[in-house]
């Protein structure tokens, strides 16, 4: 059964809080100079907060994708509203059900079809790829900051033997 005027009304009414509160969101800056200093001066800077900053920095960033991601689903589903196919699943065809909706107002496939696409990690590469590319980011950049700021307090130790 296609959804009542009221149904979808509601449902925009959803969506539009939704997206009025991840644009609210305090935006996520890459500038770090401000509140992290400067790793190269040495003395200052202990490993241990610098791996707790590097730790937030990227929790913030994953946080702000996934908010980015969501705000995305949320414009395609109005848009979806705007041209008469919300409601209707990309792959099947077949009408979602208000219940599912209601709950997540953005979702553009059945349970069914959002399961098989779970399955084939359609929906999941993206991820997985993103995912693969921090550990590696992460990685390097701890080897080499670690390596570097050691190196610092090294000199600066054997400069006051």
């Amino acid at each position: 059964m296609p959804l009542t005027d009221k149904q979808i009304n509601t449902l925009k009414e959803s969506l539009v809080k939704i997206k009025s509160e991840l644009e609210g969101k305090e935006g996520f800056t890459t500038d770090y100079s401000e509140s992290t200093g400067e790793v190269s001066n040495g003395v200052d800077n202990h490993m241990a907060d610098q791996a707790a900053q590097y730790e937030d920095r990227m929790k913030e960033q994953t946080f702000q994708r996934v908010d980015q991601e969501k705000l995305q689903e949320v414009e395609e589903a109005l848009q979806r509203m705007e041209d008469g196919s919300y409601g209707v699943c990309i792959d099947t065809g077949e009408e979602i059900p208000f219940e599912r909706l209601e709950i997540v107002p953005y979702a553009k496939r059945t349970i069914e079809a959002q399961e098989k696409a779970d399955q084939d990690g359609s929906d999941q590469n993206a991820d997985k790829q993103f995912e693969e590319a921090m550990n590696n980011v992460a990685d390097r950049d701890t080897l080499r900051e670690d390596t570097l700021t050691t190196q610092k307090l090294d000199k600066e130790q054997d400069a006051y033997k």
